[in-house]
Order: C-alpha cells, then sequence, then structure tokens
C-alpha cells in the first residue's frame, strides 16, 4: 500500500468527530490489516481461519503490492522476477495449498555482465577469473588472501565492520570487491557502500564466500564429492508469483477487501490504535478497530497518526530512506533471448542493473513465437528518468539491450512502464538508530502489529514476508512472537 503522509481530511473541513462510525457487518469492532500485500493477505487469511472478523484496505486498485503480477497484451511478468523459497515448513504449505499443482520447480540460472562477459551468479570461482586477465586474477587471488591473513600478510587488522564495504572487503579482498560488489551495490542503491550498513551485506550475501566459491568449483570436477552447489532450486508459480496474493485474496470472506481505499489517518489514545479514516473515491469512513496489522511505509504511518507523535518521532521518520525503481516490460518475436532467470549489469556504463525473462521461468507467461523481458533502472524519484516519458524510457531500454547484444532494436514491438515508488528500504547509517526511535514509540500500542518490507523497514524475501503476516496474525490469536526478528536473520535464499 503507497499511503500518503500529513492528514488529508485537515484540508476538508471535516469534523473528525463527525464523519460516520463504521464497523464490520457484526457491528462490533473488526481487525484492520493496512495493506493488501503478501504481508497484509496472509495475515487476513490466518485471522479469518482463526474465527476473527476482518477488514483489509488498499490504496492500489489491486492487490498483492510488489508481490503482483501484471498483464500487457497476451504477456505476463512480475515486478522484478520473484521466485519463491523457504524453510519455514508452514509457509510452505499454504503456499501449496494455495497454488497447487500450479507450483513448478525450477534451478536458478544467472548471470553477471562483467567486462563484456557474463558469468555465473552465485559467484563461481572459475567462471569470475575466466572473464578477468591473468593479472587481474591474481591480484584478485592475491587481495582475498590479504584480507584473510592479515598477521602475514600486512591485511587489514580484525576490527568491527560497520559498512557495506568493509563487510564485502573482509570477506572476498578489496580487488572483488572493486571489480563487482561496490559498483553493482552502488548502482542499485545509488549511495555509496561506506554509506550502506554492514547488516545489509550481513543479510543480503552472508551464505556466499570466495571460499565457497573454490569448493564449488571443485565439487563440480570431482563427481565423487557431494555436491552442496551455490546454484538452488526453487519454486514459482505457473501464472507469475502474484498467483500467491490473488489465491489468499480469493480465499477472504466475501466483503473483507476493500481496494482503491487509502487509510489517511489513525486515531488513538496513547495506548492503542482506536480509529482509522479510509478515504474511498470522494468519501471517508471512520472504522474502530480492535486489532490493526501495519503494512504500509512506516514513516508514512507514523505521519497519519492523531494525536501527532512527538518531534524525534517525526524527524526520525523523514529521515528513513528508500530506493525507486523503474520497471520496463519490453516485447519480442523471438521464442527466448536469453536462458537464465536473471542477468545483473554492475556497470556504471550499463542502464539498468538486472533483467529477467518470465517465458525462462514459466511458458505460461508469455505466448508461443514471442517473448518479453522485465528490465529494472534503479533510481530515485527525483532523477530525472523518473519523470521521462514512457516512450522515452522504452526507447533507451531498447538501444541499450542493442549495444549489449541481447537483441535487434528493429525487432521491438511494444512496452510498458511501471513506476515503483519505495521499492526498497535503504540501510544508509543512522537508520537503525532512526527505526529504534519510531519503534519504541510504536511499542505503546498494545493492538498495533507492524509486519512486511515496509512496515518493518525490512529488506527480504517474499517468503519471510509472508511468514511476518502469519505470526502477526497468530500475536492477535493469542501466540507470542517477534516480528522484527523475521527477516533479519541470514537470509538463507540468496546463498
Amino acid at each position: 500500500m503507497l499511503g500518503v503522509s500529513g492528514r488529508e481530511w485537515a484540508g476538508k473541513g471535516l469534523n473528525i468527530q463527525a464523519i460516520r462510525p463504521a464497523q464490520g457487518k457484526s457491528g462490533q469492532e473488526t481487525d484492520m490489516v493496512i495493506g493488501a500485500g503478501i504481508t497484509g493477505l496472509a495475515a487476513a487469511y490466518i485471522l479469518q481461519q482463526g474465527g476473527h472478523e476482518v477488514l483489509v484496505f488498499e490504496s492500489e486498485p489491486c492487490c498483492g503490492g510488489q508481490a503482483q503480477t501484471l498483464t500487457h497484451e497476451d504477456f505476463r511478468f512480475d515486478l522484478g522476477g520473484h521466485r519463491f523459497y523457504t524453510k519455514n515448513e508452514e509457509v510452505s504449505q499454504l503456499v501449496k495449498k494455495l497454488v497447487g499443482d500450479d507450483l513448478l520447480t525450477l534451478q536458478r540460472i544467472s548471470r553477471i555482465y562483467i567486462n563484456g562477459r557474463f558469468v555465473d551468479y552465485p559467484l563461481s570461482f572459475r567462471s569470475t577469473i575466466s572473464a578477468l586477465s591473468p593479472m587481474t586474477s591474481l591480484q584478485v587471488v592475491g587481495s582475498y588472501a590479504r584480507s584473510r591473513l592479515p598477521k602475514f600478510l600486512g591485511g587489514l587488522r580484525r576490527r568491527k565492520l560497520e559498512t557495506f564495504e568493509d563487510w564485502v572487503t573482509s570477506r572476498f579482498g578489496q580487488k572483488l570487491n572493486d571489480i563487482y560488489f561496490k559498483p553493482y551495490s552502488e548502482k542499485v542503491w545509488g549511495v555509496k557502500c561506506a554509506e550502506l550498513t554492514a547488516d545489509f551485506a550481513e543479510q543480503r550475501i552472508k551464505g556466499l564466500s570466495f571460499r565457497a566459491a573454490v569448493q564449488d568449483m571443485y565439487r563440480r570436477f570431482n563427481k565423487n564429492v557431494e555436491s552442496t552447489s551455490l546454484v538452488k532450486w526453487f519454486f514459482y508459480p505457473r501464472y507469475g508469483f502474484g498467483q500467491i496474493p490473488d489465491a489468499l485474496s480469493s480465499s477472504l470472506k466475501p466483503g473483507s477487501l476493500h481496494l482503491s481505499s487509502r487509510v489517511i489517518g489513525c486515531l488513538h489514545d496513547d495506548r492503542r490504535i482506536t480509529h482509522i479514516i479510509v478515504k474511498q473515491g470522494d468519501t471517508f469512513e471512520q472504522y474502530s478497530c480492535r486489532q490493526v496489522v501495519m503494512t504500509m511505509p512506516i514513516d508514512e504511518f507514523v505521519g497519519l497518526l492523531e494525536p501527532a507523535p512527538p518531534a524525534n518521532v517525526l524527524t526520525a521518520a523523514q529521515a528513513l530512506r528508500y530506493r525507486d525503481i523503474l520497471i520496463c516490460f519490453v516485447v519480442f518475436p523471438r521464442e527466448h533471448v536469453t536462458r537464465e532467470h536473471w542477468i545483473y549489469f554492475g556497470s556504471p556504463d550499463v542502464l539498468f542493473g538486472r533483467i529477467h525473462e518470465p517465458k525462462n521461468w514459466s511458458s505460461a507467461m508469455a505466448p508461443q513465437g514471442a517473448t518479453g523481458l522485465v528490465v529494472e533502472i534503479f533510481c530515485f524519484k527525483t532523477d530525472a528518468i523518473w519523470s521521462e516519458s514512457d516512450d522515452k524510457i522504452l526507447s533507451m531500454v531498447v538501444k541499450e539491450l542493442d549495444r549489449l547484444g541481447l537483441i535487434k532494436a528493429s525487432e521491438y514491438q511494444s512496452g510498458k512502464v511501471i513506476r515503483l515508488e519505495k521499492a526498497y528500504p535503504l540501510y544508509t547509517r543512522g537508520y537503525k538508530e532512526n527505526l529504534a526511535t519510531i519503534t519504541q514509540y510504536l511499542s505503546r500500542f498494545g493492538n498495533l502489529q507492524c509486519a512486511g518490507r515496509n512496515g518493518l523497514f525490512c529488506y527480504s524475501s517474499g517468503d519471510r514476508h509472508m511468514e511476518m503476516g502469519i505470526r502477526a496474525a497468530k500475536n492477535i490469536l493469542g501466540e507470542q512472537h517477534d516480528l522484527g526478528q523475521v527477516g533479519r536473520e541470514c537470509v538463507y535464499a540468496e546463498k
């Protein structure tokens, strides 16, 4: 859900007390879920399974958030390509129940574009070295050795790893960091690696190491060694990842889900959220709350509270930063353009950061004889490209794909541009302290559960977002779970 900051009703000359109260069909206080992304829908599903009456409010005209699957002509595509992989048995069983026989099993195929060549990802030692000159390869190995054997080779002594760059350099060496991790990360996040925190690297690439990559190469050559390859198997719904939130929404009771319904105010008595104010078209409704599961951006939610939070909380909320994305879908009259699920482009000379071909995930995503590419351009909405026309952006994308040799510009048939605001929380220095200030204040509300990527300002994977929703609902049903710890652990799917 994309909320609005400030108190929208204030400019409408409305008296809050005069807004007509509304409850659920029973006439009693109802559990409220703010946001119909995969987290909010999972929470609503579990609450209804537990016998609770629930209303879900989503500002957009469709549910699923970033987990939705969109259509263009006869094509289907996800907003970035989301695989499903989990070690949580409850989440796994729920998805299998929802998707059934449409849940496909795939082996991950990804590559990185380095020095004009495509190399394996997760990093294969052999593939990575083959893309480098002999001298650079020796420098990579020597740099890694210095990072691991400081006492003997004069590298950095052990110290607290505070930044993303500290963490990666200590694990891979300065040279490989300079060749791949640093340029790609700075391209994706739009800030220097020295500004990103070490815990971000800890979450996203903890399972990956230089030694593991070398061991993986050895296993591939030695068939007698049991393989624990860095390449992973994963699940994917036949008709796109959006099949999961669609199935969740279809499982809710009729009248539970309200689309195009923006929450614009949250009233409280300093102990609990008492009412939420929702704008539906040109009308305003006030709903009394029993319990609230909040999945909208946490900084925006803080701005909707009435009475307003203290100044330091508002300041902390305003300091949180996000990364925006342009999603470009382009169609070509080919059976396939690539064989990969993802291709990553770290070079600052390439317009986009990542592409994926939906048809490589499921043949149902495109008609025969044609295919589409999803191209991700990482940016801020204040960047010039954000305000360019769709036609101009698509033209730039097609020209770049042609330059890289992936397609010919003359093959381009049609396309679509999606602008995703606040796509990813940005873990810059100071974010932990700001987030702690906010969460400490919100902890006073005994009936509030903050969950999801935006609700917790936590960059994690889809299965963890579902788990957050499930645990939030179970907290309401009487269990005790710390939602802040879900997704803060190692993100095993990125190993």
